[in-house]
Formats: C-alpha cells, structure tokens, sequence
C-alpha cells in the first residue's frame, strides 16, 4: 500500500451557492483553512464546521443569513483505489469571526453545517396512524416526508447466514402526535428492539446519501473493516514514525484515550443491571410485574453469538455480592407503564404486549446501551484508511493495543485485553486541515480481548 506523505486528502470543490443567488456560484476552495465532520450513531444526519478565509469582504456582501448552501467534494490522495466523498450542507450560521491579519482586512469565518434533510424536518411536523413493523414505518416516513432513502443492509447477518434481523415489536397501530419526521423516526427507532433486546440506530454516513438503519446484533457480528491490518498503538512506534513504511503509518493509533471506563455505579443507577418492571393494563385492570436482570440479557446475547462463544462479557461481575446478594437481583429502578389492550381492535397499541414478558425489552434496550457506554475509548488515527474503506460508524474496526506487561516466556510485548479487539465505531470526527486527514473516534465494545 502506498500512500502520498506530502498530501493525504484533496478538495475537488467547495461551492457555495443559494437560492437568492440565482444561478450564482462562488468557488471558496482556495480559502478553506479546515473542514471538520461529524458522524454519529446516534443522529439520522452528518454535522460540521468550515473555516473560511475572507479578505474581500464576501460574506457581508452576500448577505450571509444561514441559508447558503455549500457543495462540497473530497477525494483521497491513495494509490490503491479511488474514494471520494461529494456532499452538500446548509451553511446554518456563523458560528465565529476571527481578523487575522493586523491590517484588518483578511478575516476567518467559522459556519456550522448540517445535512438539508435535518433542517426539512424541523420545518414540518406529520401526524398519521402508522402500523406495520416498526423499522417499515421508519423507512415510510423517510421517503415521503424527507425524500431519503434507508439502506437496511446493518439488518442482515452477512456470509452464509444471510438472514434479516427485524424488530420483534409488530402487528401495532399507533398515531404520530404531530411530530417532527426525524424525531418520529426516532420515537419509533427507540421502541425497537431484535429479540435479544438489542438496540436499533437510524444514522448517517459522509459516503453516501442514504440514511442508515441498523440493529446492534448484526453490527457486531460483523467482521472488522481492516481485520487484516489492525490499528496499532505503541507510543515507541509513535515516535518512531518517520522510520516506518506508508502502509504502518496508515494503520497506526496516533492518540489514545480511556476515561470513565467500568463505570457499574452509573450502570446500576441506570437500571441497566437489575430494576422491576411493571404495567397496568386499563382495559382488564390487570397489573403485572416482572424483575429484569442483566444477567438474562447477557445469556440471550451469548445464545445468540452477539457475545462470541470464546469470548468473556466485559460488562458485568457476576460474582459481585451487595449485602449477600448478586447486584443483578436488587430493583435499583422501577418501570411503570399504563397501556390498553383492545384499543385498535386486532392490533397492539404501539407500548402493548400480549406477552408481560416482552416488556422486560424496553429495559433490556436502555441496558445494552449502557454496556456500549460503559467501555468508550477515544482514539486517533490516520483518515486514509477511512477514505479508501468507506468505513463509517456503525462498522467494527480492530485496534491492538500494547500491553505494559511482557510475556518473559517469549521476550515479547503482550496485547492489553481491555483495550484490544473488535470495536464498535460509534462517533467519528474527519478533520481535514492544511495536508492532514485525521479521524477522531469514539469506540467501544461488550468483550474482553
């Protein structure tokens, strides 16, 4: 693999254009200082910061009122394949002015960006019966309401397992109170859950113009994008770099972080690890109740291979007693819902279960939550190889990480077990700035090694 040292990324073109512009368009690529994107599991759309310079007064004499638009088109400087990334964002607003010349003529604007998709949302609020399975209706809403596509491709098993992993909450009917589309979306994303109570995630990439929708069983069965080229960090080969070769340099951990790790006080206020659950049902008067505890979950991850048969849960001590009990049999929260059966005839109401048991889902989602939470790492590493993989969040990617500890029987360094292995990519920050392409990630993982 050979990559350019001198240039690691290049902007093919940086357009800024609107509609009170008419058929205007003004080429800032020369005077970009920095381009920072921000993915995140957790949002359906991509975020941003540009900085600008200005030295001929061009934002005022636009008018810039946070309802430009900017095209913008990335291209990765690698001799392996070509990777480019072409998107467009509304320039939403200025978020600071900074002279940098002495003379006061030259100026460095900083706009935030934000797909257009996430603006539509906010300017429209829908109210409709939605039924069907949930992640349908996600992908219904999507189309119609935003004109954006969803690829589901995080909801099926890869290999020979080819198989989807849908929700398990189905057959309901409810009705979207007049809701903006993303937060719709995301009401019903949150209700979803697989059968081991995995989390659903509705998101977005810099790579391509979808939305994404995936489940937390199938991700992280997944295999990691570079497996055959592990990150590595060794602070020794990190300043030792200019000794290694293009493809080392590629795959290297620049920066590593760890902070607030093994938080089980935070899980435990959380109701992640033991809590009651119980709901009234209006329409019989019936109350029931049923104790959740993490220790189930962890069973059906495991049954299932979200938990790799070979490998040990990174999230809970099952041998950990409080005042002579395992801390998975207290109820450090209880759940209270009130829901009516018989309300949309054939059909469950969108919180209804005809099964108690199912309830227990609810909390075992807002758990493995906690136990991604749990075991966050920030990292830093070169961008080349996310240009080239298009990998994004949601992907699993494998760092090495160098144990302080030495293996005497074979006078060699030891992998740590805590902060090696398969990840899930959960955050990414791409800054691009002067001839560096760097990403800041977020990642965490449920396994030890």
């Amino acid at each position: 693999m050979t990559l350019s040292i001198q240039q690691q990324y290049k902007i093919i073109e940086a357009t800024i254009f609107a509609d009170k512009l008419g058929s205007t368009e003004i080429d800032v690529r020369p005077s970009i200082a920095e381009l920072v994107l921000y993915e995140n599991i957790e949002k359906p759309y991509v975020t941003g910061q540009i900085t600008i310079s200005d030295n001929n007064g061009l934002f005022d004499t636009i008018s810039f009122s946070g309802t430009e638009r900017i095209r913008i088109h990335l291209a990765s400087e690698s001799d392996i394949a070509p990777a480019t990334i072409p998107r467009t964002f509304v320039m939403t607003s200025i978020e600071n002015v900074i002279k940098s010349s002495d003379a006061g003529n030259s100026s460095l604007y900083v706009f935030t960006l934000i797909d257009e998709h996430a603006i539509l949302s906010k300017a429209k609020k829908i109210s409709r019966t939605v039924r069907d399975n949930l992640e349908n209706e996600i992908q219904k809403i999507c189309a119609t309401d935003l004109k954006k596509n969803i690829d589901i491709s995080y909801m099926f098993l890869s290999g020979d397992r080819r198989q989807r992993v849908s929700s398990i909450q189905n057959n309901f009917k409810g009705i979207i109170p007049y809701m903006h589309p993303l937060d719709a979306c995301e009401w019903l994303r949150d209700r979803a859950t697989t059968q081991t109570g995995a989390p659903f995630f509705l998101y977005a990439s810099i790579h391509d113009q979808n939305l994404r929708l995936g489940n937390l069983d199938v991700m992280l069965q997944e295999d990691a994008f570079n497996k055959d080229n592990p990150y590595i960090y060794s602070p020794s080969n990190v300043q030792r770099a200019e000794e290694q070769s293009p493809l080392q340099r590629t795959f290297q951990v620049q920066h590593l972080r760890t902070a607030k790790m093994q938080n089980t006080f935070q899980q435990m206020n959380s109701g992640g690890i033991g809590s009651l659950y119980n709901n009234t049902n209006l329409n019989n008067g019936r109350i029931s109740s049923s104790h959740f505890s993490i220790r189930n979950v962890l069973r059906d991850l495991k049954s299932n291979n979200t938990i790799p048969s070979e490998k040990i849960q990174n999230i809970f001590d099952e041998e950990f007693l409080l005042d002579g009990q395992p801390i998975d049999q207290f109820d450090s929260r209880v759940f209270h819902t009130i829901t009516s059966t018989g309300t949309y005839g054939k059909f469950k109401s969108i919180h209804d279960e005809p099964d108690s048991t199912k309830f227990k889902k609810k909390v075992a989602n807002i758990s493995i939550r906690n136990m991604l939470y749990k075991n966050m790492m920030e990292v830093i590493v070169p961008g080349a190889g996310f240009l080239i993989s298009q990998a994004s969040v949601g992907d699993i990617i494998r760092i090495d990480v160098i144990s302080d500890v030495i293996d005497n029987q074979r006078d060699k360094l030891k992998l740590d077990l805590l902060r090696s292995g398969n990840f899930l990519i959960y955050n990414v920050r791409h800054n691009f700035r002067d001839t560096r392409h760097d990403v800041a990630l977020t990642v965490c993982k449920i396994t030890r090694g």
